[in-house]
């Protein structure tokens, strides 16, 4: 992208050029201004910024739909790992880097017990940490224990619905990993890299369960142009991935994802995994960011026509979901094949050979593949022009222009006596005053308003949150409390592994319903409110910020006219004021971010393992005490009656951890990030305005003072302001012409 990276570069030196101009001018007060202060630390922080910022690019789909082939050829080349079934563990994000390399950021094993703990929750007691001995993987002991625990669980028992339990598949993991990953785990967050020609082996972290359990993230850099520096694209797991703990994954991305591409197989088309999902972005409020690519199997096609006609069904099933979805077919894998074709196997020679001769197909797939990359770029372009050039351009301009104002300013104080410099100042402090007055003003009121949007926040997010009606907490007690367990299923597991094992593979089973409905439920239910709240809070700032922009406006209006007798520049007139496209900055530079998704599925730590156990472990003595006395069916039907009564208690003590658990989220959502969010971003709307106060007000008593002194070389600081006088023409010009190239982002 040279358009975006040139006008970015020329950005970043106008702001660095910027700040060398005010070192000049605090160098001929030999003092530190306060308002040239402030205009350094704006250039600072937009320079940092504008580096900083990251176009972000989610790649979501289901499993084997060709997600990691589609981001290969995003940068020509075989980098992730694909073609092998569910392989991607998590979500691996993408870059354009300076060289080939892979970085990888590990859990710690305070993080690895923990999980491992909340996965083993029901297992036997003996089985479990206590307070005087906690699990800790490291300690052979313990990985033996676990080892034998998972070993009485017969494979067949351990799945639910068709696939494997996830707490059973965690566990399984972390122990089959352990070996390979120990050397690297640390105490503290630790990384792995690979680069150059170990590049590929980190495709054994990211492809292995029994690896990729201990990762938190990983990060490839990429030394090819791809979409270009300050774009990351993410390829995420299977949208149809069986662990609930891997969409919440995907959720957290989709979060920060500026653009999402969802891929659909042609081979598949729309499936029911691929509605579930679409369905859950939906209520996420996210749908309008998503473009979809179908991933047309060359090799599934009979005809040009063959194809065209899954399209239309594709697209007319999507339509259902998503009115008037933004649809491109081709296929991923002939696009990389073709930037690749000297690297080939000779099998793949052949493939991409045979699929050549499919001249209709390929032209047509040639020409969308075309039209997606035309899209992409706009799209990205469009973002960008609007998220990190345009804003900061703006208030670069508002820094050029205030210190045009300050030379002027000086230039004429030099050309008066000493008493004319003293009536100047004396009338730049008191105007000064009244600036001053107005700030205080304008600080005391944004202060009162953003206590009542404070309040509006707490009531919106308890109502919420709130258990009596009819929202996403109702919702999940309804489904604990309407859970049925099929108790003839279990049947065997009570004769052969007995009570205590049987009502973990049963509370396995629910956990998994519970974890899906929070991913699939409440997660994009909460996503939804946040960024419902999130728009009112930085509408409401917006809003507020006209009246107090127009008052600045006004009393500097009033500067200007006392001030008559000034050569300054025209004052330009300002513009509005709109802080809502910064909010990512404002987290970022707060150090904000929502509690992670999977945070709602960690209520099982509330859930008080011995109670549940003792209950069903009381009814099964009873059971033995009386079994001597009873026929084998009356044994059978009692061991069924303890089960239904360890469930039950099961149940209710899941529904007592889940409203414990959530009023906490509720708590933590509230406080550390809503209000947070909102003391955010009025300082950063504050800081706008201070910036406008900073266009006049320069404080000349220092200079003043030189002059009355005769301690100042008049000749030597107005050859200095010349040279800056026509230094911050040529900043204004230069501002001037960037901004009329930045239409150039949206050609």
């Amino acid at each position: 992208m040279p358009v975006y990276e040139t006008l970015k570069r020329q950005l970043v030196r106008i702001s660095d050029d910027t700040a060398r101009l005010l070192d000049n001018a605090e160098k001929i007060t030999e003092l530190i201004d306060e308002g040239l202060s402030q205009w350094k630390t704006t250039c600072q922080t937009i320079s940092e910024q504008v580096s900083e910022e990251i176009m972000r690019v989610a790649v979501v789909g289901a499993i084997k739909s060709g997600k990691s082939t589609f981001v290969n050829t995003l940068f020509g080349g075989d980098y992730l790992k694909r073609g092998a079934g569910v392989v991607t563990s998590i979500v691996t994000r993408v870059r354009t880097g300076s060289r080939l390399r892979a970085i990888l950021y590990l859990k710690n094993w305070d993080e690895v017990n923990r999980e491992i703990d909340q996965a083993s929750l029901l297992l036997p007691a003996h089985n479990r940490s206590t307070a005087d001995h906690p699990f800790d993987i490291r300690r052979e002991k313990d990985r033996q224990i676990l080892e034998r625990a998972l070993a009485d669980l017969a494979a067949d028992q351990l799945i639910t619905n068709d696939t494997r339990s996830a707490g059973s598949v965690l566990l399984d993991s972390y122990l089959k990993g352990y070996d390979r990953v120990r050397q690297l785990v640390e105490a503290d967050h630790a990384t792995a890299i690979f680069e150059k020609e170990r590049f590929a082996l980190h495709r054994d972290f990211v492809g292995d369960d029994a690896m990729a359990v201990y990762l938190k993230d990983a990060l490839l850099e990429i030394d090819a142009p791809g979409l270009g520096g300050g774009v990351e694209i993410a390829d995420c797991q299977g949208s149809d991935a069986p662990n609930p703990l891997h969409l919440a994954m995907i959720q957290d991305y989709l979060m920060m994802a500026h653009l999402t591409v969802y891929v659909i197989s042609s081979r598949t088309g729309l499936r029911q995994a691929d509605i579930r999902f679409l369905s859950m972005i939906r209520k996420m409020g996210i749908l309008a960011t998503v473009a979809f690519v179908v991933n047309c199997d060359l090799s599934e096609h009979e005809s040009l026509e063959d194809l065209s006609e899954g399209i239309r069904k594709i697209e007319a099933d999507l339509s259902l979901i998503c009115p008037e979805p933004q649809l491109f077919t081709f296929s991923a894998l002939f696009s990389l094949m073709s930037q690749m074709e000297s690297d080939l196997s000779r099998r793949d020679r052949d493939r991409f050979a045979h699929w050549c001769r499919e001249t209709a197909m390929v032209s047509f797939a040639t020409a969308e593949r075309t039209r997606f990359q035309r899209f992409l770029e706009q799209k990205i372009n469009q973002e960008r022009s609007s998220l990190l050039l345009k804003n900061h351009l703006e208030r670069l301009e508002i820094v050029a222009g205030g210190i045009g104002n300050w030379i002027d300013f000086n230039r004429d104080l030099l050309t008066r006596d000493a008493g004319g410099a003293r009536e100047l100042a004396d009338r730049v402090h008191h105007q000064r005053g009244r600036l001053e007055r107005l700030k205080l003003t304008v600080k005391n009121t944004l202060d009162g308003a953003v206590s009542q949007v404070k309040r509006d926040l707490k009531t919106a997010t308890d109502r919420f949150f709130d258990v009596h009606t009819d929202g996403v907490v109702d919702g999940v007690v309804r489904l604990v409390r309407g859970y049925q367990v099929e108790m003839q299923r279990y049947d065997e597991s009570l004769m052969t592994i007995g009570f205590a094992k049987t009502l973990y593979m049963v509370f396995q089973e629910f956990k998994q319903a519970v974890d899906a409905h929070m991913a699939e439920s409440v997660n994009p239910q909460v996503i939804r409110f946040v960024k419902a709240q999130e728009k009112i809070l930085m509408g409401y700032l917006d809003e507020i910020a006209g009246p107090y922009a127009a008052m600045i406006d006004e009393a500097l209006e009033q500067y200007a006219n006392a001030m008559d007798d000034v050569n300054m520049r025209p004052r330009r007139v300002s513009s509005r004021i709109n802080i809502g496209p910064d909010l990512e900055t404002i987290r970022k530079m707060a150090g904000l971010s929502l509690p992670p998704a999977a945070a709602t599925m960690r209520y099982s730590a509330q859930i008080k393992t011995e109670a549940v156990m003792r209950f069903g472990f009381y009814k099964i003595v009873n059971l033995v005490k009386k079994a001597m006395k009873k026929s084998a069916d009356k044994v059978h039907q009692e061991q069924f009656l303890a089960l239904a009564s360890g469930v039950k208690r099961m149940k209710r003590e899941t529904e007592r951890s889940i409203l414990f658990h959530l009023k906490d989220y509720k708590e933590n959502l509230k406080f550390q990030y809503m209000l947070k969010l909102a003391d955010a971003a009025a300082a950063a709307l504050y800081r706008q305005l201070l910036e406008r106060f900073q266009l006049h007000g320069a404080d000349l008593s220092r200079l003043v003072e030189l002059m009355v002194a005769h301690g100042l070389n008049k000749e030597n600081v107005s050859a200095s302001l010349d040279q800056m006088r026509e230094s911050s023409k040529r900043l204004q010009e230069k501002i001037g012409q960037l901004k009329a190239d930045l239409p150039q982002l949206n050609d």
